[in-house]
């Protein structure tokens, strides 16, 4: 069974930077050559059947492989593999035959017309490293994959386990995303290269742990912390934050991941995972000024229209401030990579433990976070916006847990506190306008247009204020009437 992670060169410019990191250090070995051919038949068979057939060229020789489906989740790829030497590039599956196991599953292909379909052609520079308790093969690849008349670069740097335990290959691959501008990949070469041909290789999400109450809370919540660290790193590397959207979304994910590792304390008396916590916040509150002006260009585009206002520099301007004198060794990708590795790692090498069933830690701990919920004028704003965030990791708690309770119907419940929390959420962006607009406007860059764009703004951002501020006490009042599922 073959395990690697797969890391993704963010920024192909430092590669040579790359090599010459010391948990790399691969700039003075000797690169091999590698030309790979992948074969299927017209209709496909061999994909469809999950299996991934090649020849490649490793220096002088040629081996024959073939990897199964497997899983891949996190950038953690885990399949079964077979190679053999070869005498050509010539496709010949019957060379399989002496393994019984590959026998009975290539019987039914045995006799297909293979094509090639898809060929890599990259340099590997190739050295087995000691990590804590493990061997780990390196391999740093630098080339392209070829497909249909189209190419594909290759820049990545893959990490094989040989010997030892997975939670010292994800160590490794956490420390080596905290340093250098790499991110974890769930694509695998064959896959980028059918993607060239139209014809995907679906990259499927980690599914869901199954929870029951009866479970042990520390190892349900241990599972629970691992597939939303492997959710988020499944699409990290590919993601565009300068795309609003896509941080946003980003945002959202992690801040569920940090509040089941607020809720999750109980099980980890050590405080092992202190670290990560930390790790996940400051990189969090990083991003908040993006997602504030982020909020503010939404407002404005929404009411720019609808008053038939003329063109201002403001949009220019939230979008300027959004934009930061990024340097591409410490990408925010890689750094979140980095924590969420890390946290995986743990988890697995320091079990959370509890001497109670999921039901029970979920119950006890969820009542607390509820009791503790005491109303705040929106006019108190340090106070109001801590109430907004205990809020938020009650809501992002029962995203993880809410299957405890088939049989009861939480809608009301989950529409209050969404009212409230709405409510809050508008609130909060008048007083976040109030506090960063002014900040954005150099005297040399104001005139009168502008001022009249951010003073219409500002009027309709403090009239929505005004106006929730009016009902949130009556949203409150519903959201406590409400039944909790877990009552």
């Amino acid at each position: 069974m073959e395990r690697e992670i797969k890391l993704e060169v963010l920024h192909p410019e430092l590669w040579e930077e790359i090599l010459r990191h010391p948990l790399v250090d691969s700039a003075d070995i000797a690169a091999k050559e590698m030309h790979a051919v992948y074969y299927d038949s017209a209709d496909g068979a061999l994909r469809a059947a999950g299996i991934a057939y090649r020849v490649r060229k490793e220096g002088r020789e040629w081996v024959a492989t073939i990897k199964l489906a497997g899983s891949a989740e996190g950038g953690l790829h885990q399949r079964p593999e077979w190679n053999l030497s070869v005498r050509s590039k010539k496709p010949d599956l019957g060379v399989f035959a002496t393994d019984e196991t590959l026998r009975t599953l290539l019987a039914a292909h045995l006799n297909l017309a293979l094509a090639p379909v898809i060929e890599t052609v990259f340099q590997r520079r190739e050295h087995e490293i000691r990590y804590q308790d493990a061997r780990i093969l390196l391999a740093a690849d630098w080339g392209e994959i070829r497909a249909a008349g189209q190419a594909r670069a290759i820049h990545e740097i893959e990490l094989e386990l040989v010997e030892g335990d997975l939670a010292d290959l994800l160590q490794l691959a956490s420390a080596l995303c905290a340093s250098l501008p790499l991110c974890p990949d769930d694509a695998s070469k064959l896959a980028r290269g059918s993607a060239l041909v139209g014809k995907e290789i679906p990259v499927a999400k980690p599914n869901p742990p199954t929870i029951r109450g009866r479970d042990n809370a520390g190892d349900a919540i241990g599972r629970l912390l691992i597939h939303s660290a492997q959710t988020i790193l499944g699409g990290l590397a590919w993601l565009q934050l300068d795309e609003h959207d896509a941080l946003h979304q980003l945002r959202k994910e992690v801040r569920a991941l940090r509040a089941l590792l607020r809720f999750s304390k109980g099980t980890d008396p050590e405080d092992q995972l202190r670290g990560v916590r930390n790790g996940l916040a400051v990189w969090f509150h990083e991003q908040s000024l993006q997602r504030d002006l982020d909020a503010l260009a939404e407002h404005w585009q929404s009411i720019a229209p609808r008053f038939s206002l003329p063109a201002t520099p403001l949009q220019e301007i939230l979008r300027d401030a959004r934009k930061t004198t990024r340097d591409p060794r410490v990408d925010s990708r890689a750094r979140l990579a980095a924590e969420l590795l890390a946290l995986w790692s743990q988890v697995l090498r320091n079990p959370l433990q509890s001497q109670q069933t999921l039901r029970n830690y979920v119950e006890e701990r969820l009542r607390r976070m509820d009791e503790h919920l005491v109303f705040v004028e929106p006019e108190q704003i340090a106070q109001f916006h801590r109430l907004r965030i205990a809020l938020k990791n009650l809501r992002d708690v029962l995203r993880h847990v809410s299957e405890l309770w088939p049989s009861k119907d939480g809608k009301a419940f989950t529409k209050q506190l969404h009212a409230v929390l709405d409510a809050a959420g508008i609130i909060r962006d008048a007083q976040v306008a109030h506090q960063d607009l002014p900040q954005l406007f150099p005297a040399e860059r104001r005139h009168d247009a502008l001022d009249f764009s951010a003073g219409i703004l500002l009027g309709f951002l403090e009239a929505q204020r005004e106006r929730e501020s009016k009902r949130f006490y009556k949203h409150w009042e519903r959201f406590r009437q409400a039944p909790r599922p877990w009552d």
